[in-house]
């Protein structure tokens, strides 16, 4: 009785803490989408890896923080998965900047709607993940919806394409990394973001001006900086913790890929905001296009759920067999080693008869040591 409150307990304090990531992760990001796009055009600075980096920076500052403060655990991370992480993710942003750059933005959306695929097949092929159809059609659903509201021009440039195809691996394993280094290593998000942000940050910083100069002509020295601008800086900064802090808590509870599928609730998100804070157009299209993503979610949702919960119940089926079998197992053992005391018992007993029987016959098999000499002695008389 206590055992099942307690399991029910557990299951709701999972949910709580799953539903708190989710929100915190997408309230935050869109946050931080706006504030960051006054930073850069209210303010002029257009310097996205840079920012990037700095953000990273200031994440390592508060992970350190916490620790120092007894509030959270510190824990070791191997090197080789500290530089994989941490440089992963800094090619992936500046990759993502160079595509926005040599591309049109609508492939640029088209670019970000095919990393879901990406990370599935990824996850499916070295994860050993296996996804109902119901969930791939769900996916299918999501990503047309989005592509409806976001991809309106497209222009396909070589290189554009090569770069677009460098933000789709890195932008991908990065995600595929944040949660297997978790679960491999067992760390919590704010040990991971302790081991890994700030190298991340500093690899931004000492390349996010060349690749920032690539994609906005200036120079980061050149920007004509303000107190206003300096703030809407800092404010990104702390946005950034919130951010990261929840987009690693959401990668070890969750896969890369239900990540991808329900982060686009992000854009979805920014696109309302957009039109109802600053006016922007919502054409019928981007209304359709919207509704078919977001049924596409709720079925995403349901379908991913009910798939993890039939898996669970096929693995407690399997583990209460092998325990039953393992009990059977031993139960006979048991009653074997049993029988073989008796068996050897019994033939002591009958080997103990059958000597006596011979005593009385007068056979060789039950003489005593003595009944030979005198014998002897009687066949000398």
């Amino acid at each position: 009785m206590e055992s099942a409150a307690a399991k029910e307990s557990a299951q709701q304090k999972e949910l709580l803490v799953n539903v708190f990531a989710w929100l915190s992760n997408v309230t935050t990001s869109v946050i931080i989408i706006f504030v960051t796009k006054a930073l850069m055009s209210v303010y002029r600075f257009t310097f996205a890896t840079t920012v990037s980096g700095l953000h990273f920076v200031v994440c390592a500052w508060a992970a350190w923080g916490l620790e120092r403060a007894g509030l959270s655990e510190p824990a070791d991370m191997p090197l080789r998965g500290t530089l994989l992480f941490a440089g992963v993710g800094a090619l992936s942003i500046g990759c993502a900047n160079l595509s926005l750059l040599l591309n049109s933005v609508g492939f640029y959306q088209i670019a970000k709607l095919l990393m879901s695929p990406f990370v599935a097949s990824v996850e499916m092929l070295w994860l050993k993940r296996r996804f109902p159809p119901t969930v791939l059609l769900s996916m299918v659903v999501v990503l047309a919806g989005v592509a409806i509201v976001t991809v309106s021009d497209v222009a396909v440039h070589p290189a554009g394409v090569a770069m677009a195809g460098a933000f789709i691996v890195t932008g991908g394993l990065q995600q595929i990394l944040c949660g297997h280094l978790q679960a491999m290593h067992g760390l919590t998000s704010n040990q991971l973001m302790s081991n890994t942000s700030f190298l991340q940050g500093m690899i931004c910083l000492i390349v996010g001006p060349f690749v920032d100069k690539a994609a906005s002509s200036k120079w980061i020295m050149e920007w004509e900086a303000s107190v206003p601008g300096i703030e809407m800086l800092g404010l990104s900064c702390l946005l950034a913790i919130a951010v990261n802090a929840s987009q690693f808590l959401v990668l070890g509870r969750f896969s890369a890929t239900t990540f991808q599928v329900l982060g686009h609730a992000k854009t979805l998100l920014v696109l309302l905001g957009g039109w109802a804070l600053f006016g922007e157009a919502m054409p019928p299209r981007k209304v359709m296009g919207m509704l078919l993503a977001f049924s596409g979610m709720v079925g995403y949702g349901y379908f991913a759920s009910r798939a993890a919960m039939e898996a669970k119940a096929v693995r407690e089926r399997e583990a209460a067999a092998a325990a039953a079998a393992a009990a059977a197992a031993g139960s006979g053992a048991g009653a074997g080693g049993k029988g073989e005391v008796l068996s050897v018992g019994t033939g002591s007993g009958t080997g103990g008869a059958g000597e006596k029987a011979a005593l009385l016959s007068g056979t060789g098999q039950g003489r005593r040591p003595g009944d030979e000499e005198a014998g002897k002695h009687r066949h000398a008389r």
